[in-house]
């Protein structure tokens, strides 16, 4: 018989964190999300279409109306007013360290994470998983997060601290970084989870581990897209070569979501000139200046016109329309679905909305397999301090 640990979802865009912390087991322990939040309507449809027994409330967190409408949700799912574990992702526009104008308290899309702090003191969950970009680590010389750490203390989450994780070190194809700042009521330390996967250099030192997850080995087996199209000629798998294709394909039999945006003849011809590892730099000053929206290319982050390399982890994946990130051996951008193969969201999920907010919101989300490892490391740990009532 399975013990179900009651979950809040706050500001959980697709799903990603969901994802991940109800695919984790310990024992007969397992996490279950009774009710998520989120201000992007079509984030909530996809989120929604693949978690079809949690109930979704759509609006900001800022409002007291949210707030409520939570809460009752809760109290409606369970017959009371608290659950095991509040998760979320609070934006992080303001914490980015490519963010450096308005990484402050002054940014108020800041402020939405003591909103999140606001809701766990309501719901008084057993844990609490709070996930952000490095960069709030950094912010204000590490105040902000002393802050919060301490908050959580006062409130009696006497072991908060936060761990600072690496996807690519958890299977995932990509070298995107986390923070997670964690707390319990238990006087216990949670313990980081242990990486399974390093670089070649991490091998050396430890041999358990295995080699990390290519960008290529993560999508060779999706069909071709032809420069100039938008998808490929069909939605066929090509055969699998590893382990990793095969755990993300497990239950699809056809691709979904493999279309890209097009792009204009100049924009191909920009891309057809980027070498593996190259960017904006190695495209010719008479192709970027034609028609003018590069005048002041000089200023451009290095992630414009980024190729990126197949035998290597992906990059972090922000908008990988609007970064035009270009696909390691093929002369065109990142189709939604290689996307979400290098944040690990399983072939079967299914994003909702037009082709721009399917980008974003794989963009914005946590990798799944990530995630995972963060809630077998809660899990472990809440096994050890609460008794868990059985559910049905």
């Amino acid at each position: 018989m399975t013990d179900y640990l009651k979950v809040v979802d706050l500001f959980s865009g697709p799903g990603g964190l969901s994802r991940g912390f109800e695919d984790a087991r310990n024992s007969n322990y397992q996490f279950k999300t009774i009710v998520a939040n989120d201000i992007n309507e079509h984030a909530g449809d996809t989120y929604k279409a693949n978690h079809k027994g949690t109930e979704f409330i759509l609006g900001s967190i800022a409002d007291e109306g949210t707030k409520k409408k939570i809460i009752s949700a809760v109290k409606k799912k369970t017959g009371k007013s608290t659950v095991d574990l509040v998760i979320g992702g609070p934006p992080c526009k303001g914490f980015s360290l490519a963010n450096k104008m308005t990484r402050d308290m002054d940014n108020p899309m800041n402020h939405l994470m003591f909103h999140f702090f606001e809701m766990v003191k309501r719901l008084n969950p057993a844990a609490f998983v709070m996930e952000n970009v490095p960069g709030i680590v950094a912010m204000e010389n590490g105040k902000v997060v002393e802050l919060l750490i301490n908050k959580f203390k006062k409130l009696g989450y006497k072991n908060a601290d936060y761990m600072f994780l690496n996807a690519a070190d958890y299977g995932a194809p990509q070298l995107r970084k986390r923070a997670f700042i964690v707390g319990s009521k238990s006087e216990i330390p949670i313990e980081d989870p242990a990486k399974t996967h390093g670089s070649n250099e991490d091998l050396k030192k430890d041999s358990s581990l295995l080699p990390y997850v290519t960008l290529i080995d993560a999508i060779d087996d999706l069909p071709t897209i032809r420069t100039g199209s938008i998808t490929s000629r069909n939605d066929d798998y090509l055969p699998k070569s590893n382990p990793f294709q095969a755990e993300m394909r497990k239950k699809s039999d056809k691709v979904k979501d493999h279309v890209i945006t097009k792009n204009t003849p100049l924009v191909i011809e920009r891309i057809k000139t980027v070498p593996p590892g190259g960017n904006w730099e190695d495209i010719p000053r008479k192709l970027m200046q034609v028609d003018g929206k590069y005048s002041g290319i000089e200023n451009a982050h290095s992630m414009i016109y980024k190729r990126l390399l197949k035998k290597e982890p992906a990059i972090t994946i922000t908008n990988f329309r609007k970064g035009m990130i270009i696909h390691p051996t093929q002369n065109r951008l990142f189709s939604v679905r290689e996307a979400a193969r290098i944040q690990t969201f399983p072939d079967d999920y299914i994003f909702k909305g037009g082709l721009s907010a399917k980008q974003q919101q794989v963009a914005d989300a946590v990798p799944v397999m990530l995630a995972r490892k963060v809630s077998e490391s809660i899990l472990k740990h809440l096994h050890q301090v609460i008794k868990v009532p059985h559910t049905r």
